[in-house]
């Protein structure tokens, strides 16, 4: 359960990152607003530089490479596990679990001249997770038969065979996103309400990378052999067994750009321009166009083991198949709908801002997630997040 261990352990790292880094913040903020205070300086600042980070759960991962010994065909029932219990508690499913969690970095620089109401932006947003896990998991079939020394002295009638069972999964994933925003915003006002509209030009990188590798023996059994003569039989016994193996691994990405439009404004709560708390809110859309591909293969084989008539090793190993290494190498043109929304809170200061928050950007359709056809699946991240902005 070791890497179960260390994937927790990678949740606290993040979030205690995400509470030293906002700690950090406050202190330079509030520096920062007694320096301005001080100054009494009557003049907004031109330039803003803004850093950050986020939290983000990443939804829309690789789907599962699953081969037809990786799970029981038949439905599950009350008096039937869906899986071989070797695939327990970490099914092969399991075993590829891409992280659910990163931690995305982000800056921006935001330029407006003086007693203009427009503004010119840059920003960028990058966020990478990787995990990687190796399970083993193992048990035993047993199975009774005919004791052959039965009718000697203290001997039962029946024995018993316990057969070595196994399950061994690797697994690595890693996921890495981009996004570039390069936009030109107007203010407007709303009564009390301040927002500001924007207009511009959005560009993303999306990747993944799969790997998978399986050892297993789900199950084990036996067949009797009758020697000897009807007055006094014996009785011999084989063991039957199939080991499996596969491979995979895949790799998909989507680049692209296309126009977007941004809403963003604050409600003030409390204070005035010398400092203030304010309630924000922000929407944005975009459509953006790209190339979205998918590239990979995977093998899998199997050979059936038949024990002598004694137990022994064979002679009696077979293939039951071998199949050749399968590829895939997809690319398509497609046009793909981006929405999201911010909610959060900021202490405001004339040449400073701490704000904290929760935000969701999600790309609709925007990765090729299948194997052996094509599946889209949406690239969705939201969490919680804090920034820093200081007027120069």
């Amino acid at each position: 359960m070791s890497e179960l261990i260390g994937k927790n352990g990678d949740q606290i790292t993040i979030r205690s990152k995400l509470l030293a880094g906002a700690s950090a913040m406050a202190f330079v903020v509030y520096v920062s607003a007694t320096s301005a205070s001080n100054a009494q300086a009557a003049d907004r600042p031109q330039v803003w530089i803004e850093l950050g980070g986020q939290l983000e759960r990443v939804d829309g991962g690789d789907h599962p490479f699953l081969p037809p010994f990786a799970a029981n065909p038949l439905p599950a029932t009350v008096l039937q596990s869906p899986i071989p219990d070797i695939y327990s508690p970490i099914s092969p499913a399991g075993a590829q679990k891409a992280p659910l969690y990163d931690y995305g970095e982000e800056g921006k620089l935001i330029f407006q001249p003086s007693g203009s109401e427009w503004s010119f932006s840059a920003g960028i947003r990058y966020g990478r997770s990787s995990d990687a896990r190796n399970v083993h998991q193992q048990g035993y079939a047993s199975s009774q038969y005919p004791n052959a020394l039965y009718g000697l002295p203290n001997q039962p009638p029946t024995a018993t065979l316990r057969e070595p069972l196994f399950a061994d999964f690797k697994s690595k994933n890693t996921e890495s996103h981009a996004i570039l925003d390069f936009q030109v915003g107007r203010d407007v006002g709303l009564g009390r309400f301040l927002s500001n509209a924007s207009l511009g030009i959005r560009a993303v990188d999306f990747t993944s990378h799969s790997k998978i590798g399986m050892i297993a023996r789900p199950d084990a059994g036996y067949f009797i052999q009758k020697a000897g003569t009807k007055k006094h039989p014996r009785y011999f016994h084989a063991v039957v067994h199939t080991d499996y193996m596969a491979s995979a691994y895949n790799t998909r990405s989507f680049h692209g750009l296309g126009p977007s439009v941004s809403w963003t404004g604050d409600v003030p709560v409390i204070g005035n321009e010398n400092g203030a708390l304010t309630l924000d809110w922000g929407l944005n859309a975009a459509v953006v166009f790209g190339r979205q591909k998918s590239k990979g293969a995977h093998h899998t084989s199997a050979r059936y083991y038949k024990g002598g008539a004694t137990g022994t090793p064979p002679p009696g190993v077979s293939t039951v198949y071998d199949h050749p290494n399968l590829t895939h190498n997809r690319s398509r043109s497609v046009a793909i709908p981006n929405v999201g929304f911010l909610a959060g809170f900021s202490f405001r200061y004339p040449n400073a801002k701490v704000s904290f928050g929760y935000r969701a950007d999600m790309f609709l359709g925007a990765m090729d997630m299948g194997i052996d056809q094509r599946d889209t699946k949406d690239r969705n991240f939201y969490g919680p997040f804090a920034t820093i902005s200081i007027g120069l």
